[in-house]
């Protein structure tokens, strides 16, 4: 799956992620490369890792992520799990830390097929190059199970639009209406209160030779 990452061995039993700056690591290693989101970022490393039995490491290393905190938030997901009905990274730091394009069967799967290295806030190249030699050393093989290859389809942030074809009331105690198809109101007042309690922000309208315009100002 695409990322912001350098593929090594396939075969190799240790992956690298350096979190917030991508550290350029020498040595044997699978993939290595850069997080910095709690919930995509951290479901395509997910994703990357369960496609390849021969992983049974992960260093995580490099800076941690002002607000997202990723590296902690990994953590949590490595030790917890995540909430089935929220899809919440249980105890997360994390500003939002939900796990929501891949399967909960797929996130057991990365908890077992691998132990999780913290080497958070550590920057040294060399020191990580040399914990993963030492990783290497310790391969216990290939996780048992078949890869798992994930179609990931992450959820579009834009909301879905809604179509409008009627008049749209917008202050009915003063009769004021818009006609969706033109936006444009229909009746006009001088001044039109728009909140009584407990804001003084009115609405002024006024009309010119292509149509109406509404300006909000304080009363």
């Amino acid at each position: 799956m695409s990322g912001d990452f350098e593929v090594g061995s396939y075969s190799s039993c240790v992956a690298i992620c350096t979190l917030g700056k991508k550290i350029s690591i020498k040595g044997d290693f699978a993939l290595n490369g850069s997080c910095k989101t709690e919930n995509i970022g951290i479901e395509r490393v997910v994703a990357n890792i369960v496609a390849n039995p021969n992983i049974r490491f992960l260093i995580l290393a490099g800076p941690e992520v002002p607000g997202h905190l990723t590296g902690k938030s990994f953590k949590c997901l490595h030790e917890n799990g995540i909430d089935e009905e929220t899809r919440r990274i249980i105890d997360a730091p994390g500003a939002i830390p939900y796990i929501e394009n891949i399967p909960v069967e797929v996130v057991e799967r990365f908890r077992v097929q691998i132990e999780l290295i913290d080497f958070i806030r550590v920057l040294d190249a060399d020191a990580i190059s040399a914990a993963a030699a030492e990783l290497v050393v310790r391969n216990p093989g290939p996780f048992p199970d078949d890869p798992i290859w994930i179609e990931f389809k992450a959820k579009s942030a834009k909301p879905k639009g809604v179509v409008v074809s009627a008049e749209i009331m917008l202050l009915p105690e003063y009769g004021m209406s818009m006609t969706s198809s033109t936006s444009l109101i229909s009746k006009q007042e001088s001044i039109a209160l728009i909140a009584t309690h407990p804001s003084n922000i009115g609405a002024k309208v006024t009309d010119t030779e292509t149509g109406t315009i509404t300006i909000g100002k304080e009363l």
